[in-house]
């Protein structure tokens, strides 16, 4: 997944965390940290680039991303 911040509402948006994850079992949960120096974003997003499982199927669930 990507996480991306915007300091203009939306129009301009930057890279915040860039990461690839397995999750081992279901009901998993993770906790991440991001950091970035300097840039104080007011919009946040999440894009998915890409769901794979190569044992099943291609699904991708969430149950809740929750930010603090």
């Amino acid at each position: 997944w990507v996480v991306e911040g915007s300091n203009d509402g939306g129009s301009c948006w930057r890279d915040l965390d860039r990461t690839s994850q397995k999750f081992e079992n279901r009901f998993q949960r993770k906790t991440y940290r991001l950091t970035s120096l300097g840039f104080s974003a007011n919009a946040f997003r999440f894009r998915f680039l890409t769901v794979r499982d190569v044992e099943s199927n291609s699904r991708l669930q969430l149950g809740s991303i929750d930010l603090y």
